[in-house]
């Protein structure tokens, strides 16, 4: 049976060239690309809507390849080097080697959204307009400037698609957090609603994340890394330890039951949306949630690196990748009102399933919860790009 041919050479075959699909020849060139000329495309999709750039095709969409495969690992190199030292800022691209009609092409997936966008090379800003790219007039790179507003989580992910939405799960999640049944039209209105799928029904990173089939095929670092340390030292000693994947409220659960196991005060196995009265000296149930899930629904998921949650004998850390938002600072996180999210499509779904505070306040919560059973206030720093809190108190009997 002849395998189906890629979208995007089908689309080639039938239309041409788009605003969201550029094809270029290796061949002609000797198996090689112009740098500029790479950076050229990479801005114009980038400061567009995002879109695919195939490497290996002919302008007749005879597929020729990207050469040897030492000559297509170069080309891999290349694309990688353009996209973070020739663009500016860096911009994040996917590259694959596909097999298509027995050679091998190269396909960079440029994402649709970019919190650092516009993009330039050399001081010079491009888009797509239908199938060729030029330089942004006036009016366009004001449009560019004014949509950077868009938050990251709430862009689309180029590759994905509506199977990538595990839809059972989504409808058990939407049931829990609105109280009511859900059929399938209104899950899909639902999904859109709270910015999972985009108006072409495109999964976003807050819908992979939330309700995602495989959320770490897409986001790999998106997950939550509990430790149980030995003693009170930092040392390379554990005593349990766990990554968390799946979809994040899973992720949430998860982290509730490790604590719960390693905590010395009553279960969360029952739930973190259910406080348990705070016994003197023991860090209260509704801090450590706080902790957690502000780290999940706050961190930079463009980051590669992870939530991670320590437990030593006398305290607990969450450290979680990305700082302060723009001019917030550790004493205005404390003065409560102040609420700026990274994730606000993350953190709706969260606060849905009544795991966070969405005011500004939760901080402030914290601090009152740990002065009540006679423990020191939260302690937060910003670290190496990191936000870290960490909370005093017995965590042994």
């Amino acid at each position: 049976m002849t395998p189906s041919l890629p979208t995007w050479l089908q689309r080639l075959r039938q239309s041409g060239e788009a605003d969201d699909l550029e094809a270029k020849s290796l061949a002609r060139a000797k198996w090689d690309i112009d740098g500029a000329a790479l950076a050229r495309a990479l801005v114009a999709l980038a400061n567009t809507r995002g879109g695919e750039l195939v490497l290996g095709v002919e302008d007749d969409c005879t597929v020729s390849g990207a050469g040897t495969a030492a000559q297509c690992d170069a080309v891999v190199r290349k694309v990688a080097d353009v996209a973070n030292q020739q663009v500016r800022p860096s911009l994040p691209v996917h590259i694959a080697k596909v097999q298509v009609e027995q050679v091998t092409v190269v396909v960079v997936r440029v994402p649709a959204f970019a919190a650092d966008r516009p993009f330039s090379h050399l001081g010079r800003y491009y888009v797509r307009d239908a199938s060729s790219s030029r330089q942004a007039r006036r009016d366009e790179l004001v449009r560019l400037l004014e949509s950077a507003a868009v938050m990251y989580d709430e862009s689309p992910i180029a590759a994905a698609g509506a199977d990538d939405l595990d839809l059972a799960l989504a409808a058990d999640t939407l049931a829990r957090a609105y109280g009511r049944s859900f059929d399938p039209p209104l899950v899909a209105r639902y999904l859109h609603a709270l910015h999972a799928t985009d108006r072409d029904g495109q999964p976003t990173v807050a819908g992979v994340l939330c309700f995602g089939a495989e959320p770490q095929r897409w986001l790999p670092d998106a997950v939550v890394s509990v430790c149980r340390m030995v003693g009170s030292e930092w040392t390379t000693q554990t005593a349990d330890r766990l990554v968390l994947g799946g979809p994040l409220p899973a992720q949430v659960e998860g982290a509730a039951a490790f604590l719960s196991r390693h905590l010395a005060q009553g279960s969360a196995s029952s739930g973190w949306q259910r406080p348990l009265a705070p016994a003197p000296g023991r860090i209260p149930l509704d801090v450590l949630r706080e902790a957690v899930v502000n780290a999940v629904a706050h961190r930079d998921y463009r980051a590669a690196s992870q939530v991670r949650v320590f437990v030593f004998d006398d305290r607990v850390e969450v450290v979680s990748p990305g700082g302060l938002l723009n001019h917030l600072t550790l004493d205005s996180i404390r003065l409560g009102g102040i609420s700026q999210r990274r994730n606000p499509a993350i953190a709706a779904v969260l606060a849905r399933l009544a795991w966070r505070e969405n005011l500004g306040l939760g901080v402030v919560e914290m601090c009152r919860a740990m002065r009540d059973v006679g423990l020191p206030e939260p302690e937060f720093s910003v670290e190496g790009g990191h936000f870290r809190v960490a909370l005093h108190g017995a965590t042994v009997s």
